[in-house]
């Protein structure tokens, strides 16, 4: 996401372990997450040919899930949500018609980035399918009818602490015994007679979050893997007796090995180095080595897959492969953008977050797409599955089946991406068209960029040139003119070091961006002299002509300057502690009187990269009162400001911070003297606070405030709603290139937002602005924040 407040991107690094399970009968069959053999790999043959396409079978609606698809026997089963229930679902697997739906619980409410409904995929074995809810519910069912054979429930059984986004493992078959990862004190991992339900063993002291079980056969013994957020266990599937174990020390994230050879097992255990490990046997006893590391395949969901010497999976949002022997890079690719791969037929098919398909020859030397779809155009988050010659893919709300089928156009040649970010018909790109045409590229390349006085290039009064130039395999930018601030690849000029993109804005429009080089540096423009500060490091300013600079947070030139106190504030409500840094106005020691207050949230970045005690210091006394700042970190703010804390932050704030301020400074010590501001999350937290406690604060400022539905939003819209009118004022301003993609804007949000106050009688200020998201758009407002709060009395005459 776009700041250190969102951890709707911390879901997305912790939760989503789309899970590994054990095989079942029917090679061409699919009856559990990552197939057969649980690696990921088809076994069936000769479905990629020359002349050969993907076609949509059928799709239908459904709930909201994460679950893959299972496929045995004509059934094709997975879970959704209703958004009132979880249910288990069995569809025709060649017509999509639904068989049979069997509840689960209550719906699993989506939270803090996830939607609603289950994570883990179900397993089909011998007429039955196993399944676990999100709430630890574990049920057997018959395949045919839907009908409960046994049933259990982790967190009373086995005494279970329930994962943060519910219980997303996967289970597994072995034999007789039903493996799952139980996480509950001495039962990491459980074993079940598979017919009746009943415990077999426990083993383990491990937590367990968003991990799952595989099985490999070595030496002729089969061996139970059971990930722990400390450990690697090999376990004897039939006693769980130990073989061996590791100690991976990684942390409740999601750790899927894949089998690597016979005995190699490849895994990332901290979302940010993986390893490959080795296990032998000397004399009667296991040992286990590390063989290399690797920073590649990391930062993703998504599950690698070995083939052919090869690993294959994604860095960040780039596939890639990797070397299994050395670990090193065999090569990386921006197409087709992030998402899930399974293999089939020495193919690659992979579906993106976006929804396309694309089918990529599992290759070193390069990455070569052969064949795309456009199957869904919302979210997905889902692995697909492969199964009697056909594809299934889902995301939150459709289902689909994806035939491959003849075509006219071979698949080897995949067309040329279409330009984008690209405006031919200004002077530029009229330029860079004469210069695709020309033979002597460089020299004109050359004369071209000794002519610009500045960069990036501004043509006229609405067009903006984006150039980077110099070696490099992919140059792309990411910033305020991007979806969701995500990189988006420059236009080359085939045979030069020339990257290039184009835009048009409004006149008076300010963003921020950076490049990002060969898929992993991430800097400044090195020919923009003008950078700004932001959560992700220096970016660089983009300014069309109309843009006027606002003066008030640089350094003043006059003496009268306020100063900072700082406080280690501990709270009982919180259980935590926190530094506030609190701005006193200059003559303050020497004075009687008392001040109002604002309180800021995000302290820190506001004082480094807003310059809010410059501006405070050039204003008051000129545009506004004196005025205390109280300014404020969180020491986990993705959870205090909008998510699973958000109740405990406001209370704190209410009933021990203002009071112990009120206590120490000379305050106005009433609400009509108290002000909240903030920007993103902290700006959500600010208005949550001011209307879970009314009669706190009567002014609330809120910058590109985080509304966002999963995050929060709903509960502060109902907040707001159901509250009575309060004697509170708000300003409030978004940016025309705020935050926004995959589904969601900061845009539409914050319209929502004024549109309910308005319906509800409340006064604001502010609106939509040219800029950007971050410190570097809203420092630009802080003047326009305070004078409406503080505006500075008249003198009487």
């Amino acid at each position: 996401m776009k700041s250190i407040y969102k951890t709707s991107m911390t879901f997305i690094f912790f939760v989503l372990a789309f899970s590994m399970v054990s095989a079942s009968e029917g090679g061409a069959d699919w009856p559990q997450f990552r197939g057969n053999n649980h690696d990921s790999k088809a076994l069936q043959t000769d479905i990629f040919q020359e002349g050969y396409g993907l076609k949509v079978a059928w799709k239908k609606p459904l709930g909201s899930g994460y679950s893959s698809v299972s496929i045995a026997d004509g059934h094709a089963v997975t879970m959704f949500s209703d958004s009132t229930f979880d249910y288990v679902v069995s569809l025709d697997a060649t017509t999509g018609a639904e068989k049979w739906r069997t509840k689960i619980d209550s719906t699993y409410i989506g939270h803090d980035g996830s939607h609603n409904g289950p994570i883990s995929t179900p397993l089909i074995n011998d007429g039955k399918v196993y399944a676990l809810g999100p709430k630890g519910h574990v049920i057997a069912l018959d395949l045919k009818t839907g009908k409960e054979i046994w049933s259990g429930n982790l967190p009373n059984d086995h005494k279970s602490l329930p994962p943060f986004y519910g219980y997303t493992t996967s289970p597994m078959i072995s034999g007789d015994v039903f493996v799952i990862e139980t996480g509950g004190p001495n039962s990491t991992m459980s074993g079940f007679d598979k017919n009746t339900g009943k415990v077999l063993w426990s083993t383990g002291n491990d937590t367990v979050n968003y991990q799952s079980p595989i099985t490999f056969n070595f030496d002729g013994t089969e061996h139970l893997v059971c990930v722990g957020d400390k450990y690697l266990y090999g376990l004897d599937p039939k006693t769980g007796n130990k073989y061996w174990e590791f100690h991976h020390n990684g942390g409740r994230t999601t750790i899927n090995p894949v089998l690597v050879g016979s005995n190699k097992l490849f895994f990332d255990p901290t979302g940010r180095e993986a390893v490959l490990i080795e296990i032998n046997k000397e004399s009667d006893n296991y040992k286990v080595n590390e063989l290399w590391k690797t920073r590649e395949t990391t930062r993703t969901l998504n599950t690698p897959v070995y083939h052919d010497g090869n690993l294959y999976g994604y860095t960040g949002n780039f596939l890639c492969s990797v070397d299994a022997e050395t670990g090193k890079l065999n090569w990386k690719s921006r197409p087709p953008g992030a998402g899930f791969l399974i293999l089939v037929d020495n193919h690659l098919v992979v579906i993106t977050r976006q929804g396309a398909m694309h089918v990529v020859k599992a290759s070193p030397d390069s990455y070569q797409e052969v064949a795309s779809l456009e199957v869904f155009n919302q979210l997905t988050w889902t692995p697909p599955s492969f199964a009697n010659g056909k594809i299934y893919a889902r995301n939150l709300y459709e289902i689909a089946s994806i035939d491959v089928v003849p075509t006219d156009m071979p698949l080897a040649k995949a067309e040329q991406a279409e330009k984008q970010m690209w405006l031919p018909n200004t002077e530029f790109g009229k330029w860079v068209s004469s210069i695709e045409r020309a033979q002597n590229k460089k020299h004109l390349i050359d004369n071209f960029m000794a002519k610009q006085k500045s960069f990036p290039v501004i043509e006229g009064k609405k067009y903006a040139h984006l150039i980077y130039r110099g070696v490099a395999s992919d140059v792309a930018v990411a910033g305020d003119m991007t979806a969701a601030n995500a990189n988006a690849p420059l236009n080359r000029i085939k045979g030069t070091d020339f990257y290039y993109a184009s835009f048009e804005f409004n006149p008076d429009a300010r963003l921020n961006y950076s490049y990002n080089i060969n898929f992993d540096q991430r800097n400044p423009d090195p020919r923009n002299k003008v950078q700004v500060p932001s959560v992700f490091g220096p970016m660089s300013q983009l300014a069309m002509p109309d843009w006027k600079r606002p003066m008030h947070f640089d350094t003043p030139t006059h003496e009268m300057r306020g100063m900072l106190d700082s406080l280690n504030f501990e709270s009982k409500v919180l259980n935590n502690a926190r530094t506030v840094k609190v701005y006193l106005p200059a003559g303050y020691e020497n004075s009687k009187r008392r001040y109002p207050v604002v309180y800021i949230n995000s302290g820190n970045q506001a004082i480094q990269f807003a310059n809010i005690p410059n501006t405070l210091d050039n204003l008051i006394g000129k545009t506004i009162e004196p005025v205390i700042a109280v300014f404020v970190d969180a020491p986990n703010s993705g959870q205090e400001y909008a998510r699973a804390q958000r109740d405990q932050h406001a209370e704190m704030f209410a009933t021990e911070l203002v009071p112990m301020i009120d206590g120490k400074y000379r305050t106005m010590a009433k609400a009509e003297s108290r002000a909240f501001i903030g920007g993103d999350e902290g700006a959500y937290a600010a208005i949550y606070t001011a209307f879970k406690y009314p009669g706190t604060f009567s002014q609330l400022g809120g910058q590109s405030t985080h509304l966002l539905a999963g995050n929060g939003g709903e509960e502060i819209f109902a907040l707001l709603g159901e509250s009575k009118k309060l004697s509170v004022r708000f300003y409030l301003d978004w940016g025309t290139y705020d935050y926004e993609g995959n589904g969601f804007s900061w845009i539409d949000d914050n319209k929502k937002l004024v549109k309910l106050l308005e319906e509800k009688g409340y006064n604001w200020t502010g609106g939509e602005v040219s800029d950007g998201w971050g410190f570097a758009s809203w420092r630009n407002r802080t003047d326009k924040v305070l004078e409406t709060f503080f505006p500075l009395k008249k003198t009487q005459k």
